[in-house]
């Protein structure tokens, strides 16, 4: 699986939520459920940039050798502060995709919002 492109959107939700939206190409057509798993941290990654694997199952049986696409979607509820982008990894690449800084003080408005009506 080759990751083509990544696109973030942050919801307006109490707590914000990141969407994660990844596109990319398999081999073969007849993957199925395709995810984005995310790693597991003992601590926050010191450079903000949180990872994902991108994996799907393969098609049973024989199947034409023709490159397919293929998405795959990750909601993000109450992502941590320290969060300044995602990297989707696929077997062949990796992508990655920063929350802009418009976007990162827009979320601390909200946040700093939530905190006040708490």
């Amino acid at each position: 699986m080759e990751v083509s492109s990544v696109k973030l959107t942050i919801y307006k939700t109490n707590p914000p939520a990141l969407h994660i939206h990844a596109e990319g190409v398999v081999p073969t057509p007849g993957y199925t459920n395709a995810q984005l798993v995310p790693y597991v941290y003992i601590q926050f990654p010191p450079d903000g940039i949180w990872d994902f694997d991108f994996v799907a199952d393969k098609p049973d049986g024989p199947v034409q050798q023709v490159l397919s696409p293929i998405f795959a979607d990750y909601v993000w509820d109450g992502f941590p502060a320290e969060l300044k982008g995602v990297r989707i990894h696929g077997a062949c690449n990796s992508v990655e995709e920063t929350i802009e800084g418009s976007r990162s003080a827009e979320v601390q408005r909200a946040r700093e919002g939530q905190a006040m009506k708490a």
